[in-house]
């Protein structure tokens, strides 16, 4: 630590501030008679003290300043990252196993010595800490590489030691990640790159949705190494709970080492509901695993598909966007029409959109008159070409007071009053950074009784104008959407997060809200989806309502859940605003059964329902480790890999390595003299004294 002091005054003020000392102490004391008869040292003694306290008093009016100057020694990081996947230790004994754990340990404890080592576990999730019990069902190795990068690429990342097989079945490859470490990469190449015999269902094809009286195809890939000469058989079973029915079976006779081929099953969707199917391929002698030798899959049968209209004025990109997003839910048959197509026929439909319509050209009058009639839901979607005054009156959900030919730019906000059905709390952030709407200009009403689920934010100014609205009277819905460039949001959602979720969840549940029937039941239950994965959250929803229909969270909601054997798990629902929520964790593969009870105004509400748990085989489809991907990554970040045992020749190699240095950050803080508490203590300490001399000889 170094200490300078500056002045914000030429320097040669000190010299004043001394003489300053020096006439004031002189003219106090010099022709003083007060004190002749005290002994002559204490006059000069006084006299030296008062002129220390005027000059440290003058000294401070320069306003002097300290600066320090510290050093802080940064260590190297060292980052150990273990693969944490069921495949690096397929076909191990509990000892090798251990000796794994334990030669990682060894590596860790040998360089803490000297750097700080930060440990992660990676596979379908990345953790802190060390391997525990190799039981992640998949690998993504691009992602904990880039989380690396995210985390400590900025800081004195010294080295990175991977221990892994190589083997990835989520992400991308590794090696054509766009990170830049500055780090070498070192690897503890763990599995078998030998190729054992093996016989395996590599990949299942089918839809996950049909329809009751449909047929529909199952497409089977088999592989097969070092199989030549053995026949097999490939089955399709349906399960339900401990019964499995065979369906069809064919035999598979394998006439090479290196064997592959696809078949294709059809079967007839005869039950409705979630069905469960098993894609099985009998082993052969000799097998290395045959833990991939079959596939659940399940497939949902439906025994009806709802009709959907995009009705539009003029072409339009919105519409395909639209259609693109609603027909993921495979319950949607969608179809695109303009008001003169001969062939439209608006009474076959479930839910009708009608994308800036009314408009001059055409004003609805009849069709919508037809729709009242039935009482058909719609969505109105607000844009340049839509005739604000012909909207205002076919529908009260909202209010426009302006004029089409002007339009303006909106983003979306999320309303938190709205209620009609829940929406994931991260849409809200994530819509701030989407790019506007073009909407007419005006100004914007909500009449009684809409909810309102986007507001506008209009040139980063938060109003209370209605972007998408609902409206529910007597069970007739309609909504309204204001605004165009879906369009522009899809492809946006997709560059920013990879994905449609964003928009997906805003349309297909503006979608479901108005498409589904009135509902009159007080208690409602249901879960996120019928079928999960093993490393997914299992997340509840349950609504209940008064006798006004109003909704309400005051009683407490049980769930109970039984498995395939029979055993209760019991849940008690959390309340969130004026709903329930429940979130479970995961579950094991199976079909699980659930109730939901509670007790209002002395009456039981129950509701069951069902919902599936699917096994994930990702793992042990290749146990082949991949060396030669490691290799790669290695060389490519200037590291080394070493083999499976050969742990202590990593340590060498990192503590040999010269470019593995500390760095030594330096920090300066600058501070007013005049707040060190001290100094005052100092100059009260000087005046004290000085004071108390005068007093004790005689005078004041």
């Amino acid at each position: 630590m170094i200490n300078e002091i500056t002045f914000q005054y030429p320097s040669w003020y000190i010299v004043l501030c001394v003489l300053l000392g020096l006439i004031y102490a002189g003219a106090l004391y010099y022709k003083d008679d007060k004190f002749s008869e005290s002994p002559g040292w204490s006059k000069w003694v006084m006299a030296f003290l008062r002129m220390l306290a005027v000059t440290g008093i003058s000294l401070l009016l320069l306003t002097p300043l300290i600066k320090t100057i510290s050093e802080d020694v940064k260590q190297p990081i060292v980052i150990i990252g273990e693969d944490n996947s069921q495949s690096i230790v397929a076909n191990l004994t509990p000892e090798a196993t251990d000796a794994k754990k334990a030669e990682i340990n060894q590596i860790a404890e040998s360089l803490e010595e000297k750097y700080e080592v930060k440990r992660l576990v990676f596979g379908d999730k990345i953790e802190n800490g060390a391997v525990d019990s190799f039981s992640s069902k998949v690998t993504n190795l691009s992602e904990s590489m880039e989380y690396i990068y995210d985390n400590f690429g900025d800081q004195n990342l010294g080295a990175i030691i991977l221990s892994t097989d190589g083997i990835y079945n989520e992400g991308k490859n590794p090696l054509y990640s766009n990170i830049n470490f500055t780090a070498p990469v070192y690897i503890v190449a763990q599995g078998d790159t030998t190729i054992q015999k093996d016989l395996l269902i590599k990949n299942v094809f089918n839809n996950k949705i049909a329809y009751l009286g449909d047929k529909f195809s199952i497409q089977v890939d088999i592989s097969a190494k070092n199989c030549i000469g053995n026949s097999s058989t490939l089955s399709v079973s349906k399960v339900d709970g401990s019964n499995v029915k065979r369906l069809q079976s064919e035999p598979i006779r394998i006439n090479k080492d290196n064997y592959f081929n696809t078949s294709e099953i059809i079967l007839d969707a005869n039950t409705v509901g979630l069905n469960k199917y098993r894609v099985a391929i009998s082993p052969v002698n000799g097998e290395v695993s045959k833990a991939n030798n079959y596939k659940d899959i399940f497939i949902e049968v439906l025994d009806a598909r709802q009709k959907i209209v995009l009705l539009a004025n003029a072409p339009h990109p919105d519409l395909s966007a639209m259609k693109s997003l609603i027909t993921t839910n495979k319950n949607y048959e969608v179809n695109i029409h303009f008001p003169e197509d001969r062939d439209l026929n608006l009474a076959a439909y479930d839910l009708v959109v009608l994308h800036n319509l009314p408009s001059d050209k055409y004003p609805m009058n009849v069709e919508i008159s037809n729709m009242d009639k039935k009482r058909t839901p719609r969505l109105f979607v607000v844009g340049a070409q839509t005739n604000l005054a012909r909207i205002n009156k076919v529908q009260d959900n909202i209010r426009i007071v302006g004029n089409s030919t002007s339009l303006e730019d909106i983003q979306a906000d999320v309303s938190p009053s709205f209620n009609s059905f829940t929406t994931n709390p991260e849409i809200g952030r994530k819509l701030k950074s989407f790019p506007p709407l073009i909407a007419p200009f005006g100004q914007y009403t909500s009449p009684s009784g809409s909810n309102v689920l986007l507001t506008q934010n209009i040139k980063k100014i938060p109003t209370k104008y209605p972007l998408i609205s609902f409206k529910d009277k007597d069970g007739f819905k309609t909504g309204v959407w204001v605004g165009e460039g879906l369009w522009k949001w899809r492809l946006f959602d997709f560059l920013q997060y990879n994905n449609y979720d964003v928009v997906t969840e805003l349309v297909n549940k503006s979608v479901q809200f108005l498409s589904t029937k009135e509902d009159k039941r007080k208690f409602r239950v249901s879960t996120a989806k019928n079928l999960y994965k093993e490393n997914e959250q299992i997340s509840f929803d349950a609504q209940l309502y008064n006798d006004n229909y109003e909704m309400i969270n005051e009683p407490d909601v049980f769930l109970i859940i039984v498995n395939e054997e029979g055993k209760e798990f019991k849940y008690t629902y959390s309340r969130s605003n004026n709903f329930y929520t429940l979130s479970i964790g995961m579950l094991p593969s199976g079909r699980y059964r659930y109730t939901a009870n509670t007790n209002y105004s002395g009456e039981a509400l129950t509701q069951s329902g069902s919902f599936s748990v699917q096994n994930i085989q990702l793992e042990l489809y290749d146990l082949t480790a991949r060396h030669d991907l490691l290799t790669a990554i290695s060389e490519k970040y200037g590291g080394e890999v070493v083999q499976a045992g050969e742990g202590s020749s990593i340590v060498e190699k990192v503590l040999s390595n010269s470019k593995i240095k500390p760095v030594i950050y330096q920090s300066t803080e600058t501070k007013s003299v005049i707040n060190f508490k001290w100094l005052f203590a100092l100059l009260m300490s000087l005046l004290s004294i000085e004071w108390f001399l005068r007093r004790y000889l005689g005078s004041y």
